[in-house]
């Protein structure tokens, strides 16, 4: 018997129904719901809630299933696919601003500038397009060469080779 199955057979035999559930414990009916169909990773907080109102310790009975297990790994690989798309979003558009608005300062300073100085001194778009590409160079590191994550699983692999 699952985690959200026994919640249910806890919940039924208090003769409470999920919305009293929820009212008594603060917990979204939505949240108990979610429980109780084993979706997701409960929180801590929730089951405590849960648990204080039906009389019972959740986290003892919380042991994920193989299968629970496996969509909890699963969203989480999904977030980190997530995080690093946002992240290669982000560098793009900042790449479609910079190709377009580094441009547009550089025919400013040519049309802006007379003739007789226009080389005598280091052209002020030089600035801009200079700290803006830096800022390109690291997002660009941040979003395609830095894992997401891999820190966190060295670190992991590492303390779980210990045990």
């Amino acid at each position: 018997m699952n985690f959200g199955e026994q919640l249910k057979e806890i919940r039924t035999s208090k003769g409470l129904t999920q919305n009293e559930l929820s009212e008594k414990s603060g917990i979204a009916l939505r949240t108990v719901q979610r429980m109780e169909r084993n979706e997701g990773k409960p929180s801590l907080y929730s089951m405590n809630a849960i648990g204080e109102v039906l009389g019972v310790n959740l986290t003892l009975l919380y042991a994920p299933d193989d299968e629970t297990e496996k969509r909890n790994i699963m969203e989480s690989t999904d977030q980190q696919l997530w995080a690093i798309a946002k992240k290669r979003a982000k560098f793009q558009r900042s790449l479609g601003a910079y190709s377009l608005v580094i441009p547009f300062l550089w025919m400013v300073w040519y049309l802006t500038m007379p003739e007789d100085i226009r080389f005598d001194h280091i052209p002020w778009p030089i600035w801009p397009m200079l700290g803006w590409g830096l800022g390109l160079g690291i997002q660009y590191v941040n979003a395609y060469v830095i894992e997401v994550g891999s820190l966190e699983q060295r670190e992991y692999d590492k303390l779980k080779a210990k045990q």
